[in-house]
């Protein structure tokens, strides 16, 4: 049967899945550690050649992937499709645009004094989907979730308190001064005192099982327009995804380009957008090597971006050479030449050179280099670990360490499960890794250059980077921000705290020609719903 005619007969079960929901385990959250905007490089709505064989498209429904039986509490739940649908749902106080520069949403208006204090004041006219107006208790209750969430917990640990400060304000105030944190507050808002699956929110459209079959109704409470009255919500396992959507009983679907790829026979468009996901790689202090700053900027040399991004991450990353990627607004690519006066010459001989200057030779005529120590010259080989499974952490270990190889660095890459690899890195078995992290907004990199930061394996964080990372979060106003930005990158680039490689993009696929208007960011991929026109018929 076609998923199509699937989708009638399943629908009545979704109310009943629904409600074993609320025993649902919390997994790794949005702000958790990865292991677990469109940019220039990618323009808005490429298309893609139609497949070959292609089927008609469309039911006249549009319709959207859902898993029944998990929630879709926007605070508390961790399915990523429900949480795609969220946005739908629930709106926040602001939200992001391609350049993560922060717009408001559900706030009108905020000060700041000392850019610890921050006052919100809330949208007029703002209605929850049971007609309630919006209010400063929603706002203060929605962040309180948050802050104990595993979804939110990271990004909001700077919060001291919430309170109610006046009908339509709400008071934040945080440990420590920052300048951009309204580019954290995307956070959806839910009605004070709701929990369960789908509570009450302002976004343009609401849940509703009436009749037995889940769908997103429009929000009459919402003050814009919607370009659909009714999205029905269809689920399928990773395995049929393609063939839904290629037989249009699912239209439109998000996916991260270099992760395994549905199969799609369907005239189709694709959509990308930048994101704050950092692909990088990490030392461990305390090994002979790897702990020598000389021997890491030697490291940085056999990191070839372009080819990880092209070949790896099939194109769908940007390039970044410092911390802060290319598309922070503020970037300068002067900082770039600043980092780096390497004499002119291609990679592997500038790499050779480096490792030379730091004294390693082959001493013993085995094509692998020693490492000076206590005096004489003793034998190294790098332990490189990294998550297996994951192919684009594998395919940007495996293209680091060849480059090594072939300048006689006797290095080692070890895959390992997803739990053991953690393991690894919390016991500090390892000389260097290969890693990829959701970074805050705000590029908050405390955590991977500050003492005990929660990507600080080993104890690499300290010294001249975590001071400019702890500088640049209250950096006010262009000037000081970018000033304090390449102060960041620059001291980075120094003690090579870690390696950046590339920030990746991800990929929303949609019926050719039926939809226009999205233009998906880090918040959402509906974020702009309100600017879509729909046509699936």
């Amino acid at each position: 049967m076609s998923p199509a005619g699937i989708k009638r007969l399943i629908a009545p079960v979704f109310a009943a899945l629904l409600v074993l929901s609320s025993c649902e385990r919390l997994g790794a959250g949005e702000d958790a550690p990865a292991d677990d905007g469109v940019s220039a490089s990618a323009p808005p709505g490429e298309l893609s050649s139609p497949a070959p064989g292609a089927v008609p498209q469309g039911d006249g429904k549009f319709s959207l992937r859902y898993n029944p039986a998990a929630s879709l509490n926007p605070i508390s739940g961790t399915d990523a499709d429900n949480m795609a649908l969220s946005t739908l749902m629930y709106e926040g106080l602001f939200k992001l645009g391609a350049d993560f520069g922060w717009q408001n949403a559900l706030c009108e208006s905020y000060e700041t004094e000392d850019l610890k204090t921050y006052e919100f004041t809330l949208r007029d006219g703002a209605r929850m989907s049971d007609g309630s107006a919006l209010s400063p208790y929603d706002v203060v209750y929605s962040i309180n979730q948050a802050r104990v969430s595993a979804r939110y917990s990271s990004r909001l640990k700077n919060v001291v308190s919430a309170s109610v400060v006046g009908a339509r304000a709400v008071r934040v105030a945080l440990s420590s001064p920052a300048a951009r944190f309204p580019a954290l507050l995307d956070i959806p808002i839910i009605k004070d005192g709701s929990s369960g699956t789908a509570p009450r929110g302002t976004g343009p459209y609401k849940y509703s099982a009436e009749g037995g079959e889940a769908k997103l109704v429009r929000n009459e409470h919402y003050g814009g327009g919607v370009p659909v009255g009714e999205i029905y919500l269809v689920s399928c396992r990773d395995a049929e995804l393609g063939e839904y959507f290629t037989e249009g009983a699912i239209d439109l679907f998000t996916e991260d380009p270099s992760a395994p790829r549905a199969a799609v026979h369907r005239d189709s468009e694709t959509r990308y957008y930048n994101t704050t996901v950092l692909l990088y790689i990490g030392f461990n202090p305390r090994s002979e090597a790897a702990g020598d700053a000389r021997f890491r900027r030697a490291v940085d040399l056999a990191v070839d971006r372009d080819a990880i991004v092209a070949g790896v991450l099939g194109g769908r990353g940007t390039p970044s050479p410092l911390a802060l990627p290319p598309f922070y607004r503020l970037y300068d690519r002067t900082w770039e030449s600043a980092a780096r006066a390497e004499a002119e010459g291609d990679a592997r001989t500038l790499l050779s050179i480096a490792l030379g200057e730091i004294g390693l030779e082959d001493t013993d005529n085995d094509t692998y280099l020693e490492y000076p120590a206590d005096g004489g010259m003793a034998p190294f080989a790098l332990d490189f670990i990294v998550s297996a499974g994951n192919p684009a952490r594998a395919g940007a270990a495996k293209s680091v360490s060849d480059a090594l190889r072939r300048v006689g660095v006797n290095i080692n890459v070890r895959e390992l499960p997803s739990a053991e690899f953690k393991k690894a890195l919390e016991d500090g078995d390892f000389d260097m890794y290969c890693g990829e992290t959701r970074l805050s907004a705000d590029f908050d990199l405390s955590p991977l250059v500050s003492p005990g930061g929660a990507l600080d394996f080993g104890g690499m964080g300290g010294g001249e980077s975590a001071e400019r990372a702890a500088a640049f979060l209250p950096a006010h106003g262009d000037f000081r921000e970018r000033n304090a930005a390449r102060a960041l990158c620059l001291a980075i680039a120094e003690d090579m705290t870690f390696i950046p490689i590339a920030y990746k993009q991800y990929a929303v696929h949609s019926g050719r020609g039926e939809i226009t208007g999205l233009a998906p960011s880090q918040t959402g991929v509906f974020h702009n719903v309100s600017e879509w026109t729909v046509d699936v018929k």
